[in-house]
């Protein structure tokens, strides 16, 4: 079975004006639900209709859309199963849809290690999914927290994985990749790893063959960076500019790295930031540009557009109700990308109740050849529970 959107308001009524007199009737046309801009200035301020479609099953967590060569989208989440003495096992699904995110199958229920499940789908189709095994989970014979690299060359009918190993480089520590891999323009890949604890070591794996083998020698030097996440593992998202620079989108914890001439007394990690760092050196190093957004804003993605404009989706976590994703229209520079944060917002996702826990968000988004974007989040339900969600929408030209 499929699920399917009843993506409309209840009917309105009306008052029709029929012989001179104001009459009640039921409109039978239906009322599209719509998201909003926050203080417009280079987009209208006009509601823009959107199509939700709910997926999975309440508790699932942190969905990841992208799309393969065909068409077809894929989308990946998690649901996290309680077990005895504060141990977990959270279970990777695969959701599938062939009809631009209308539909979507059930969930496949794979058999993948690593919670937070992140898509990279390359040119030819290659699939990765990156996530970590925390050491909580009853699957992690190793003892510590571990990230894994998994690829598929058959639409994910099938998976190879690799394991990040901290025997040899910094026994027991645990450690993480960045969430996507980066394909350069020359068809190598690039992914960021990284150990806990403070000074790395950071690393570069790279790739020429497609994902098949990897050197995972390669290091890396971030420099003006500190913070208890590791600079790739710190859910770092990277981006390659047409002048052949790399950027990482970088979370950092705000304590440690405070927004410039702002500082703040963080009570947790849902007050975390980002921060641009760029490289000119294939990786090699890394310089800190400047902070990326306000306090509480995080899991940041860039997707081109097909009329040559850039989006940014980012989720509110924390310090800026209502929590949810939110969209930015950008402009794509040889060097990189410039965005105003202070107008544009568009709100894609404003369900989470306002004084409740944020619901994951996350908001990864592909676009269609019809340029219809679709996003996917999680968000908090009534019911306190986490409920994944995709919005089919269409973004307005520029005033």
């Amino acid at each position: 079975m499929m699920s399917q959107l009843n993506s409309f308001r209840p009917l309105r009524i009306v008052l029709l004006l029929c012989s001179g007199f104001l009459l009640p009737s039921i409109l039978l046309a239906e009322e599209p639900d719509t998201i909003s801009i926050t203080n417009a200035k280079r987009l209208p301020d006009d509601p823009i209709p959107v199509e939700r479609i709910p997926l999975g099953e309440a508790d699932d967590y942190k969905p990841c859309i992208a799309k393969l060569p065909n068409g077809e989208l894929l989308l990946t989440a998690f649901h996290q199963h309680k077990r005895d003495n504060k141990r977990v096992m959270e279970q990777t699904l695969l959701f599938r849809s062939q009809d631009g995110g209308k539909t979507w199958s059930k969930a496949e229920q794979l058999k993948l290690l690593g919670r937070e499940p992140y898509l990279t789908i390359l040119k030819d189709g290659t699939i990765f999914i990156t996530g970590h095994l925390l050491a909580a989970d009853v699957r992690n014979e190793w003892g510590y927290t571990c990230g894994f690299l998994h690829r598929s060359t058959d639409a994910g009918r099938s998976w190879e994985s690799i394991r990040i190993e901290s025997e040899g480089i910094k026994p027991n520590a645990g450690n993480h990749s960045t969430r996507n891999v980066l394909q350069l323009a020359d068809g190598s890949l690039m992914l960021g790893v990284d150990y806990d604890g403070d000074n790395g070591p950071y690393l570069v794996w790279r790739s020429h063959d497609g994902g098949r083998t990897w050197d995972k020698n390669g290091k890396c030097e971030p420099r003006e960076f500190q913070s208890r996440y590791g600079f790739f593992g710190g859910e770092t998202w990277l981006w390659q500019a047409n002048s052949g620079r790399i950027w990482a989108l970088v979370r950092v914890d705000s304590i440690d790295l405070p927004i410039r001439d702002r500082p703040i007394l963080a009570k947790n990690d849902q007050a975390d930031h980002f921060i641009l760092f760029s490289s000119n050196d294939r990786g090699r190093t890394f310089d800190r540009i400047r902070d990326f957004g306000d306090y509480g804003e995080m899991y940041m993605s860039l997707l081109r557009l097909r009329d040559r404009r850039l989006l940014l989706t980012f989720t509110v976590r924390d310090l800026h109700p209502p929590l949810g994703v939110r969209a930015l229209v950008g402009l794509e520079t040889d060097e990189g990308f410039e965005f105003d944060f202070s107008h544009d917002r568009i709100m894609l996702d404003t369900r989470t109740p306002i004084g409740t826990y944020q619901g994951g968000g996350f908001g990864p988004s592909v676009q269609l050849k019809d340029e219809t974007i679709v996003t996917s989040y999680s968000y908090r339900g009534q019911d306190d529970k986490t409920h994944l969600e995709v919005l089919r929408w269409k973004l307005p030209p520029a005033k």
